[in-house]
């Protein structure tokens, strides 16, 4: 009985962690699908915060970054630069390049989005040409 269980133990202590490269196409795919709370499972705390956000903001009525007129295509050729516990993770989505940074905690890979720049180099399809001129604000006067 001893061995049964010593051979379970060993098992799962052996278990490899998932790469940056199947980390990254995880995090993505439940992002596309609007999935946030399953997104944020393969992120660090900074991303799980931006994945509530998303949905919050999603729940309150505001515009979702996922067009649900468009079925998400799977992320193609992953390839991560690994520099010790942190990675960089290039793919292609919908034929644009993209990329994610990743952070190894606890010797599991997970996605890093900052604050500052929530998205880094993914082409989220933000309308690049809009200008905006702060008297084209209208401030409203409260009384």
């Amino acid at each position: 009985m001893f061995v049964a269980i010593a051979a379970i133990f060993m098992f799962h202590a052996c278990k490899t962690t998932d790469s940056p490269e199947k980390v990254t196409e995880k995090f993505m795919n439940h992002l596309a699908a609007g999935e946030y709370s399953k997104a944020a499972e393969y992120g660090t705390e900074s991303t799980k915060q931006m994945m509530e956000m998303f949905e919050a903001l999603e729940s309150l009525g505001g515009e979702s970054i996922v067009d649900d007129d468009v079925k998400p295509e799977k992320i193609k050729d992953v390839e991560c630069e690994i520099d010790g516990d942190f990675a960089v993770c290039r793919f292609e989505e919908d034929g644009e390049m993209a990329e994610v940074h990743l952070v190894k905690i606890d010797g599991n890979w997970l996605v890093d989005m900052k604050k500052e720049d929530p998205f880094g180099d993914m082409d989220m399809d933000w309308d690049d040409d809009a200008e905006w001129d702060v008297e084209d604000i209208e401030i409203e006067e409260l009384d």
